[in-house]
Parts: C-alpha cells; structure tokens; sequence
C-alpha cells in the first residue's frame, strides 16, 4: 500500500490524514455521521456535497454524472493539493468516486493512498435492471422501500416523501444514464470494496462477479468484504467499517 508521510509527535500524527467522502443518492453532509464517529482524531472526515442538498439546498440539481464528478472536483481540490487523503464512497458515491479519481489524474493533481467503496458492484454494471426514475411517485417509493435501510415511518410522512422524491429521483436518473468508459490502464491505487450480504444475489442486487470486477480497475491490491445487513449496512457496521479504514494505516483507534 502507498504510505502515509506524516510525523508523529508524542505518539500523534502531526499532520491529519482526511477521509474524502461521497454520499449515496439523495445523501448529504450528514450521512456518514454514524462512521465518522468511530474515527479516531488522527484523522479528518470530509464529505462533500452536491448541489439540491443539505447546505447546497437552493442550488439547482445535476442531473448526470459528468456534471456532479465537474462539482466534487472543483469541491476537492481544496482538501487534496497539500494533505494526504483516501476517498470513499457509498452506492452512487461509488460511481462518482471512481469518475472522480480519473478526473484528478488527468489534471494531474494528487491521488488517494487508497479508496473504500462500498454497495456497489464495479462501475462496468448496473445493478437495476429497470428504470427507477421514470416511475410515478408511488410507485418510485415502493421500489426505494425494497432497497432498504430507510425506517417505515419515513414512507408514511408525505411532507418528507415531496421533499426527497425530486432529488432522489434526479440521483436515480443520473444512475441510471451513466455510461461506463473503460480505461487504458488501471488505476496503481488499492481498492477495498464492502458490500451488504443481504444485497448479493442476482436480479437487482449484486452478483459476487460483478462485485469481485472491482480488481479490474486496478493493479494494487483489490480486498473484499461482505458484513451482514442490506444495501445501507454502513448504518448497523459504522464501527466495523470506521476500524478497516483506520487499520489500512495501521493507526490505533484512540
């Protein structure tokens, strides 16, 4: 694994090792709250958020790919020109961090020691069969239900559901429009991928080819993990997941 440079000092890092993350559809600032807060000090836990959300509410919405990857980079390269940072992203995080990183190579600018990508297979497939966006409310919300991880109580607050379906619906779009580009050589970054044991299967889950095809896209190390839970498992294994990124540096939890 690419090292980490930072001195220690009386047992501390002198300098923080950030953590650049991306939320799943919908998601914002605060979506990985649960994980962050296994995160010892020694590192510094930065999400980055997309227009249409969150602080960036009144921005109008990106409704592809291309133009979110445009926003994150312009987004990143604040935390990236001097420090040290690994990159992670949760389901269509995934996707925009995989896009993101080919961005940043070609302006040149500093990669990731390593990347954590969790609830997706590889950028190459496409989990959902059918099309998601293009289905009335009701039914769009019957099929984010099957997904899970939401609460039940949430489906029933129509004021929520009016608030998150133009957003959600926007983030399924972009999904589902996304066309896979192939790279000429992969990347030199080592990959760690996590997935939900309840999200492996076939149909409209994740096949473990189309997970394990992850290793395709790199020419270091590829380490995979299945935890227990559903596609937002990140909720139930905020602990597990927040040790395996500090263990890839061999830092302590303090």
């Amino acid at each position: 694994m690419s090292s980490f440079h930072g001195k220690y000092v009386n047992g501390a890092l002198s300098t923080k090792l950030k953590i650049v993350a991306i939320p799943f559809a919908g998601g914002n600032k605060y979506s990985f709250n649960k994980i962050e807060k296994h995160i010892s000090h020694d590192f510094e836990w930065v999400t980055l958020e997309l227009p249409g959300r969150g602080d960036r509410f009144k921005e109008p919405l990106l409704d592809n790919i291309s133009d979110m990857t445009d926003d994150l980079f312009h987004n990143i390269r604040q935390h990236i020109i001097k420090e040290e940072y690994i990159l992670f992203g949760h389901s269509m995080g995934c996707i925009l961090g995989y896009e993101l990183i080919k961005k940043i190579a070609k302006n040149n600018l500093k990669l990731p020691l390593c990347t954590f990508f969790l609830g997706r297979g590889a950028p190459e497939h496409n989990r959902f069969k059918n099309n998601k966006s293009t289905l009335p409310q009701e039914l769009f919300w019957e099929e984010i239900k099957k997904i899970g991880g939401m609460p039940n109580d949430f489906f029933n607050q129509k004021d929520l559901l009016d608030i998150f379906y133009p957003v959600l619906k926007n983030d399924f779009r972009a999904i589902e429009n996304y066309s896979y580009s192939k790279m000429e050589r992969p990347f030199s970054i080592p990959m760690n991928i996590i997935m939900g044991a309840d999200e492996i299967g076939d149909e409209e889950k994740t096949s473990i080819k189309e997970m394990k095809d992850w290793a395709n896209e790199t020419d270091a190390f590829c380490d995979f993990t299945i935890v227990e839970g559903n596609h937002f498992f990140i909720n139930e294994n905020s602990n597990i997941i927040a040790q395996k990124i500090m263990k890839a540096f061999d830092i302590s939890h303090i």
